[in-house]
């Protein structure tokens, strides 16, 4: 009986726990680049050394995950963007609409946000925006 009860409390702490989120908040590229591979895997494999600023909050129980970081090389980032197929800024509104209520404070408002000034691309399981006039990537982990 105590077995069942200490796994029953065990359960709900991992629930309760993970229905908060995972944060992960880094200054620089090099803090972000001392982290394992399952923390890294929150974000899109775009991050160069120019990275700052880099922020995430992912829930396992949805799969999913809000980030950003903002970046000095526009040519980089240009670059990555040019080699990969374009998608329509309202995809990446559906994608982030799904987990609405997991949106943090902190990332894009896409009502508010100039269409001209963004572009979005779809690398792997991320959908990426990049704000070309902030110099800021928002990107958002869906399944």
């Amino acid at each position: 009986m105590k077995f069942k009860n200490l796994l029953l409390c065990t359960c709900v702490l991992l629930f309760v726990s993970c229905q908060k989120g995972y944060e992960q908040e880094y200054e620089t590229f090099s803090e972000f680049d001392k982290r394992n591979a399952r923390n890294k895997d929150w974000f899109p494999k775009i991050i160069f050394n120019d990275a700052t600023n880099l922020k995430n909050i992912s829930y396992l129980e949805s799969l999913s995950a809000f980030g950003k970081f903002t970046f000095e090389n526009s040519h980089v980032y240009d670059s990555i963007f040019a080699t990969k197929t374009s998608i329509r800024i309202d995809l990446f509104k559906e994608k982030m609409l799904l987990n609405a209520n997991s949106r943090p404070d902190w990332f894009i408002n896409i009502d508010s946000a100039g269409i001209k000034d963004n572009e979005v691309i779809e690398d792997e399981k991320f959908y990426i925006l990049k704000n070309n006039k902030s110099k800021t990537i928002y990107f958002v982990l869906s399944q």
